[in-house]
């Protein structure tokens, strides 16, 4: 049985993908150094919720009294 073309591509393309993917995210997670310490954000959305709007200098206050200057 022959693979034509199509087929051939239909397998070795996704894989490709995939198998650079999966190197991409393995090197980037190796190679990051740590971060400084600080409150857990929220995905895509970060820490602004927990930042008061008013008087955003008393939540970097608190936060430097918890996580370092």
């Amino acid at each position: 049985m022959v693979l034509s073309i199509d087929v051939c591509l239909a397998i070795i393309a996704p894989s490709f993908v995939v198998v650079t993917a999966l190197r991409w995210f393995i090197k980037k997670t190796h190679n990051r150094p740590s971060r400084p310490p600080g409150p857990a954000p929220l995905p895509l959305l970060g820490n602004i919720l927990t930042i008061d709007a008013k008087q955003p200098w008393l939540t970097y206050t608190k936060w430097g009294a918890v996580y370092g200057s």
